[in-house]
């Protein structure tokens, strides 16, 4: 991504309109209506196939913004509502976080470096009420409430000072939903692995079809078998 210090107005504008209006937001929405259906066991499946997606948007998120290495206070009036507000987010993060940016990359891409703090609790392993909770109060995150603001200002013909400084706001935000993750395990693929059955029955099938049998499954049949 091209450094913001760079871009032009058109660009700054574009990328904070592919920010809030990534996946992750209409994901959320639909996480706080099965947040309030009756627990059961397929509202349960639900939960997590969404969790997922949520996850997957945060990472999507993250993908635009981890190259942001500028203080987000830099340039403010220290004395302004904003500029103390963020001052007080960032100390708080500062002060929480335990991961480096290179051990959250990693982390994002599926793994962990050896320097980095192994995260307390496995999500997949929380029992339901908790898990319901952890969901709360992800959905119930800053980065929600400012997206909010950011939408309002870019119906507005904003300036190219508005769009830095609500960027910095949104950015703090963010860093905050992922201070929030930052004590727990999680893969998104975890439990998506194909059944060794299934997957024999798939290798024999591509060989089949490469000796010239041609014993294709139905995609039908292949989302049947893997739960889609």
């Amino acid at each position: 991504m091209k450094k913001l210090v760079d871009m032009s107005h058109s660009e700054f504008y574009e990328l904070l309109q592919r920010l809030v209006h990534d996946d992750f937001f209409s994901v959320r929405e639909r996480l706080i209506k099965l947040l309030n259906v009756k627990p059961s066991s397929k509202n349960k499946a639900k939960l997590e196939a969404e969790f997922r997606e949520f996850f997957c948007g945060y990472e999507s998120i993250a993908f635009w913004l981890e190259e942001y290495e500028e203080d987000p206070l830099q340039g403010l009036e220290p004395h302004t509502p904003l500029a103390k507000k963020l001052k007080r987010q960032l100390d708080y993060i500062h002060a929480n976080r335990k991961t480096t940016l290179e051990e959250r990359m990693c982390r994002r891409m599926g793994g962990y470096l050896e320097s980095d703090p192994m995260p307390d609790i496995k999500i997949s392993e929380l029992p339901f009420k908790e898990y319901c909770e952890l969901i709360r109060t992800l959905v119930r995150q800053e980065i929600f409430r400012v997206r909010e603001k950011v939408m309002s200002l870019l119906e507005q013909k904003p300036s190219l000072q508005q769009l830095d400084v609500v960027f910095r706001e949104f950015f703090v935000a963010y860093e905050l939903f992922e201070l929030a993750l930052e004590a727990y395990d999680y893969d998104p693929d975890e439990g998506l692995e194909l059944k060794p059955d299934i997957d024999a029955e798939i290798d024999q099938s591509i060989a089949d079809y490469e000796s010239g049998k041609i014993k294709l499954i139905p995609i039908e049949e292949v989302a049947r078998k893997l739960g889609l």
